[in-house]
C-alpha cells in the first residue's frame, strides 16, 4: 500500500513539474502535449452520426444494414468475412504474407461497403483530418514538440496522397489513406512515444482488426 502511494505521489509530482514548463522539450512534456492533441482529434472525429474513424464508419454500416436492404454493401461484408477466414487459415499454416494480403483485402471490402452506403465518406473523413490538424497546430502554437510535429507532417503527407487517389477515381484508397491519417491522430500519444515505429503499419493493423 505504501509503495502504491509513493508511486502515485511521484507521478503527480512529475506531471506538476512538466505542467510548470509548457514550452519544455522533455519527452514527458511532449507526451502531455500529445495527449491533449489526441483529445482534440477525438473530439473532431466524434460527430453525432459517427464515422470519420474506421470503427465509427464500420458501426454506421452495420446500423444502416439493420434497417436498409443494400445487397451490394452486404456482398462486400460477406467478402470481408471470407477474406478474414482465409487470413486466419493462412496464419495457422504459417503463411504470414498470405495472411497479411487477405486481411488487407478484407479491410478494403469493408471500405467498399462504407462507400456504397456513404459515398461522401472519403471527403468527409479527409475534412475531419484537416480540421483536427488545424486545431492541433493552433493548440501547439510555438511550443517545441519535434516528434509530434514530425507525426503531423506525416499525416499531412497522407492527406495529399488521399486527395490524389480521389482525383484518380480510387475512392477506396482515398478513404483508406484518410482513415489511416485519422487513426494515427486517434493514437497520437503512442505514435509520439514510439517515434521510430512504422506509423502506417501500426495504424493499418489497428484498423484491420475492426470487425474481427
Amino acid at each position: 500500500m505504501l509503495r502504491k502511494m509513493t508511486v502515485a505521489v511521484a507521478a503527480l509530482s512529475l506531471a506538476a513539474a512538466c505542467n510548470q514548463d509548457p514550452t519544455g522539450t522533455s519527452s514527458t512534456n511532449e507526451l502531455i502535449l500529445a495527449q491533449n492533441a489526441q483529445t482534440i482529434a477525438d473530439n473532431v472525429a466524434a460527430t453525432p452520426g459517427g464515422g470519420t474513424t474506421c470503427e465509427g464508419w464500420f458501426r454506421r454500416v452495420l446500423d444502416t444494414l439493420r434497417t436498409t436492404d443494400d445487397p451490394v454493401a452486404t456482398a462486400y461484408l460477406d467478402s470481408a468475412r471470407m477474406n478474414r477466414d482465409s487470413a486466419r487459415a493462412a496464419f495457422e499454416r504459417g503463411d504470414t504474407a498470405a495472411a497479411r494480403a487477405f486481411r488487407r483485402a478484407a479491410f478494403r471490402d469493408v471500405l467498399s461497403a462504407v462507400i456504397e452506403l456513404f459515398p461522401n465518406a472519403p471527403e468527409r473523413t479527409g475534412l475531419a483530418v484537416d480540421n483536427a490538424i488545424d486545431k492541433i497546430e493552433k493548440f501547439l502554437g510555438g511550443r517545441d514538440a519535434p516528434r509530434m510535429r514530425a507525426v503531423l507532417a506525416h499525416v499531412k503527407e497522407l492527406r495529399v496522397q488521399a486527395d490524389q487517389a480521389f482525383v484518380n477515381g480510387d475512392k477506396v484508397t482515398a478513404l483508406a489513406l484518410n482513415l489511416r491519417a485519422m487513426q494515427i491522430l486517434h493514437r497520437l500519444v503512442e505514435h509520439v512515444r514510439y517515434a521510430n515505429h512504422d506509423h502506417d503499419a501500426v495504424a493499418d493493423g489497428e484498423m484491420e482488426s475492426v470487425g474481427d
